[in-house]
C-alpha cells in the first residue's frame, strides 16, 4: 500500500521577506566595512594661560623682600627695647647745656658773694666771722643749685632718650607689620592676577581665539568636542537606521502563508508486474480466451 508524505511550509509575506532581506544585507555591508576613527583632541594652552604660568613663575618669592624688611624691623624693635638702648638717643649737646648751666649758676653765686661782701663793708662786718659764715652758706647754696640743675638736666635727657627709644621700638614694630602686610598683599595680588588670567585663558581655550598678530585661528576645546560628537553621530547613523528598520519589522504582525505539498511514492516492480498480469487475464477473459482454452475443438491461431 503506497504511503503519502505531506510537507507543510510557513513563510512570511513576500514583502516582509524582502524587507528582512534588505536589513540583513545592510547589516552585512556594515560588518565588512571599515569604520573611521574619531580620536579625542585637546586644545592647546591659550596665550592668557601661558601668561598666567609666566606670572606664577615670576611671582614665586616676590614677597620675600618685604618679609626681609619686616624681619629687620622686628630686630630693630627688639634692640630698642633692650636695657641701655636709650644711650644711643642721648642729646649730644646735653653736656654743653649742663656745663653752661653750671657756669651760669657759678657766676650768679659769685655775684651774690660780691653783694654779700659789699653789705658786710657797709655794716662794718667785713672780714668777720659772720661774713665768713654767710659766704659759706652762699657757696653751699650755689653748689646745691648747680647739683640740682645738673641732675634735672641729666634726668630730663635720660627720660627723653628712653622715650625716643620706646618710640623707635614702636615705629620699628609698625614698620614690621607694614612690611608683613605688603608681603601678604603682594602675594594675594599676584594670585589674583594669575586667577584672572587663568579665567580668561580657560574661556578662550574652550571657545577658541584668533591671534591678533598673525591672524591665525585656534580651535577651542568646545568646537573640537562638538566635531567629535558629530563624527561619532555620523558613524552611528547607519546602525541607528538598521535598528529603526528592525524595530519597524518587529512591530508589524507577521503575515504568514502556508504551503502544503503531497508526495506519493512510485509503485514497486512486483506490484507493476502483478498489475500487468491481472490486466492481461482480464482482457483474455473478455475475449473468451478462457473458454477456448478448455474447448478441444478450438485450436490456437497460428
Amino acid at each position: 500500500m503506497a504511503t503519502q508524505t505531506q510537507e507543510v511550509t510557513q513563510r512570511l509575506a513576500p514583502f516582509q521577506e524582502k524587507f528582512l532581506e534588505d536589513i540583513f544585507a545592510q547589516a552585512n555591508a556594515l560588518k565588512s566595512s571599515t569604520m573611521p576613527f574619531a580620536p579625542e583632541q585637546m586644545a592647546g594652552l591659550s596665550p592668557q594661560q601661558q601668561q598666567a604660568i609666566q606670572i606664577a613663575q615670576q611671582g614665586v618669592g616676590a614677597y620675600q623682600p618685604y618679609m626681609n624688611q619686616a624681619s629687620a624691623a622686628l630686630s630693630r624693635a627688639g634692640a630698642f627695647s633692650q636695657p641701655g638702648a636709650a644711650a644711643q638717643f642721648f642729646n649730644p649737646y646735653e653736656n654743653q647745656v649742663v656745663d653752661q648751666t653750671l657756669r651760669d649758676l657759678s657766676r650768679q653765686g659769685a655775684i651774690q658773694q660780691n653783694q654779700l661782701g659789699a653789705q658786710a663793708v657797709g655794716s662794718g662786718a667785713f672780714g668777720g666771722s659772720r661774713m665768713g659764715v654767710a659766704q659759706s652758706e652762699l657757696a653751699g647754696r650755689t653748689l646745691d643749685a648747680q647739683a640740682r640743675a645738673a641732675g634735672q638736666l641729666r634726668q630730663q635727657g635720660y627720660t627723653q632718650a628712653q622715650q625716643a627709644a620706646a618710640q623707635a621700638a614702636q615705629l620699628a614694630n609698625q614698620q614690621a607689620g607694614m612690611y608683613g602686610n605688603l608681603a601678604g598683599q603682594s602675594q594675594a595680588m599676584g594670585v589674583q592676577d594669575i586667577n584672572t588670567m587663568l579665567g580668561i585663558g580657560g574661556l578662550t581655550q574652550q571657545q577658541g581665539y584668533t591671534d591678533p598678530v598673525t591672524g591665525q585661528v585656534f580651535t577651542g576645546q568646545a568646537e573640537l568636542d562638538l566635531m567629535r560628537r558629530n563624527s561619532l553621530s555620523q558613524q552611528a547613523l547607519p546602525y541607528q537606521q538598521i535598528g529603526f528598520l528592525s524595530d519597524i519589522f518587529r512591530g508589524v504582525p507577521a503575515l504568514q502563508q502556508t504551503y502544503s505539498q503531497t508526495t506519493t511514492p512510485p509503485p514497486s516492480t512486483t506490484s507493476q508486474l502483478l498489475g500487468l498480469g491481472i490486466a492481461g487475464i482480464g482482457a483474455a477473459g473478455q475475449a473468451g480466451g478462457f473458454g477456448n482454452l478448455f474447448n478441444p475443438n478450438v485450436r490456437p491461431t497460428q
